[in-house]
């Protein structure tokens, strides 16, 4: 018996090959894959029908969430992962992980705005350009797209998290985005960075672990590779069965 949520695609080895290929270079999962694939198939083929059954679907899925009193959509298995290193305030004081992630909830509680902006330049050209129109895009759709932060130290584990709103990148480095209110104070509005993240919902992560998740583009356990000191920033996701 087929299990909810999953089904069952027959492809040539050939096809399956350059699949697995196509997945592990782009750095995403097969499942969000084909899900993509099936939005845009079925869009292509009937688009009168699809939007008909897609609001259809929407209308069922709204109903089950208010019964079971949910307030958000599914969670994408298709992480974004930062280790955080020593960062330094706008006075040169060193902060360690957990002190930068207390400054960016702080700024969170405090701006009025409900998010703050965090900034990395842990990518030296920033991140692809298809990685962050995809964010973006399923963003907008509802659907839900975390950022995992692990803290350097003995454990090596993913410690926080956040829900994403929006990501902005460049080649070059560039001051926040959006309102500089949502720029933690021990970085100032002269910051700089070539990645930039709203994030909001900021707080210690109980259910995920680095030995649950492995690196999109090369399959290898996060734990082992984080514990090597070989991964700071990147994708992540929970291996499918």
């Amino acid at each position: 018996m087929a299990r909810p949520g999953y089904m069952s695609i027959y492809a040539d080895e050939r096809t399956q090959g350059i699949f697995d290929e196509f997945c592990r270079i782009k750095g995403i999962t097969k499942s969000t894959a084909l899900t993509e694939m099936l939005d845009i198939y079925m869009l292509s083929q009937d688009e009168e029908l699809y939007t008909e059954l897609k609001k259809k679907a929407l209308g069922i899925e709204s109903a089950r969430q208010m019964v079971a009193g949910a307030s958000d959509v599914r969670e994408v298995n298709d992480y974004v992962f930062m280790k955080l290193a020593t960062a330094y305030d706008t006075e040169g004081n060193p902060l360690d992980g957990k002190e930068t992630i207390e400054a960016y909830i702080r700024n969170c509680d405090n701006n009025g705005l409900g998010y703050t902006w965090f900034s990395t330049q842990s990518l030296h050209s920033g991140m692809q350009r298809k990685k962050v129109e995809f964010y973006n895009r399923i963003i907008k759709k509802g659907e839900i797209v975390k950022i995992l932060f692990a803290v350097s130290g003995d454990e090596n584990d993913i410690k926080y998290s956040a829900k994403i709103l929006e990501i902005v990148s460049s080649r070059d480095n560039i001051r926040c985005p959006g309102d500089k209110k949502a720029v933690p104070e021990e970085f100032g509005e002269n910051e700089t960075g070539k990645i930039w993240i709203k994030i909001t919902d900021i707080g210690e992560e109980t259910k995920l672990s680095a030995d649950m998740m492995v690196v999109g583009s090369t399959g290898s356990n996060l734990k082992q590779v984080i514990s090597n000191s070989q991964f700071h920033f990147g994708y992540v996701n929970i291996p499918e069965e």
